[in-house]
């Protein structure tokens, strides 16, 4: 059992042997109905997973998104590794000179964007939707979104392309992450 979890809430996680999960459900189902514990699928944490700005492989990076770009660039051991390794300058370079930044967005109207949503300032497309809720409790449509760094700053009015990317669009403000909790002192509470 650990404490940890990947909602943004205080969480514990429990791994058991395949053999022992029914048991151990059953048992941490009884223990937690005086409690009010519910079950929750995988859309409501994908949900709290974006309202807490944590990022998801698949969405927010891939192999042709450095780590800089996807918003992890602590895990590149730039000062502490003194030892070279292959990908070592691009990664200095790419630190150096991002071109792309992650940042949030909170869209206008009652439209989700959904990933690979192509995001605008005129005619220009200046980035792409990672991932993309709707948030009851801030009531707003919210995403986050890989876009170039000169649209990066918060404030910044862009348009969400749906359809083709240009008929149809969705009016956005680029916005800081998370949105939800930004100290963290939920999941330190």
């Amino acid at each position: 059992m650990s404490r940890t979890g990947y909602s943004g809430e205080l969480g514990y996680e429990v791994w058991v042997h395949p053999d022992g999960a029914e048991p151990t459900w059953d048992a941490v189902w009884e223990a937690g109905a005086p409690h009010g514990l519910a079950p929750l699928g995988l859309e409501a944490l994908e949900l709290l997973r974006v309202e807490s700005g944590l990022i998801a492989a698949g969405h927010e990076f891939d192999d042709q998104t450095d780590p800089f770009e996807a918003g992890i660039g602590f895990t590149v051991a730039l000062k502490s590794k003194a030892d070279d390794f292959v990908g070592r300058d691009a990664l200095v370079e790419r630190k150096t000179h991002p071109q792309r930044k992650l940042v949030g967005l909170r869209l206008d109207g009652n439209e989700v964007a959904g990933h690979g949503d192509c995001v605008h300032v005129g005619r220009s497309q200046v980035g792409v939707i990672t991932s993309g809720v709707r948030s009851p409790i801030l009531s707003a449509n919210i995403a986050l979104c890989r876009i170039a760094v000169q649209y990066a700053e918060p404030g910044t009015l862009v348009e969400v392309g749906k359809l083709d990317g240009h008929r149809k669009r969705i009016a956005a403000t680029v916005t800081t992450f998370p949105f939800y909790d930004p100290d963290k002192t939920r999941p330190r509470s």
